[in-house]
């Protein structure tokens, strides 16, 4: 065995037993048996958060990096929030670092999708945005969900994306880094901005 691969397992090795990793895997395995379906390889990265794991069913192969935050909000503060959230995440989806899941609604993101860094995909706002409640803090107001969010199979999100609530985003779609997409992205179509908008679409015809 070479030095080189020696270590790398040695380092490998050191960050898997380390003890706040170690409690990090045990708790997700913990977390997983709560889960309404969990495929298999299906894996979370260590400093996570998971909320109301019943409420979601993951595939095979999913992998969540680092400091990722996985949250479905059927109660809020103890009370029912007047939402049945539902997460589904398909197989062979792939989330970057630090990424942020928070279901009040419907969440699904299907086979293949693949994120970068930094990602919020969220179905929910503090509030309804009236008047009665400016006087409530914004950490205090009643969750509320303006519609549910669908992500096509295999669509690639970059890095820093946000993605609002009441959006479907088609199959095979791109989402170009630092977008907020408030609106319906079609299939094959690249986008980007704040709000996203189409800014090319896939030539269907190259694709296997």
């Amino acid at each position: 065995m070479s030095f080189k691969v020696l270590n790398r397992l040695i380092r490998k090795l050191k960050i898997f037993f380390h003890p706040y990793v170690l409690l990090e895997k045990i708790h997700w395995v913990f977390a997983s048996k709560s889960l309404k379906a969990c495929g298999k390889k299906t894996t979370m990265g260590y400093t996570f958060v998971v909320h109301e794991p019943y409420n979601m069913s993951l595939g095979s192969n999913v992998t969540f990096g680092h400091n990722c935050i996985v949250a479905c909000y059927e109660n809020q503060f103890d009370e029912p929030t007047g939402y049945k959230p539902v997460l589904i995440i398909g197989n062979n989806v792939n989330f970057g670092n630090y990424c942020h899941i928070s279901c009040l609604n419907r969440i699904t993101i299907d086979n293949g999708v693949l994120t970068g860094d930094n990602v919020s995909i969220i179905d929910n706002f503090h509030g309804n945005q009236t008047a009665e409640e400016n006087d409530i803090r914004p950490a205090y107001r009643k969750l509320y969900s303006k519609g549910p969010i669908h992500i096509g199979k295999n669509v690639w999100i970059g890095k820093n994306v946000c993605i609002m609530p009441n959006v479907t985003i088609g199959d095979f779609a791109i989402i170009g880094a630092n977008a907020v997409v408030t609106h319906d992205i079609p299939a094959y179509a690249i986008a980007a901005g704040v709000p996203a908008k189409v800014i090319k679409m896939i030539n269907q015809d190259n694709l296997i």
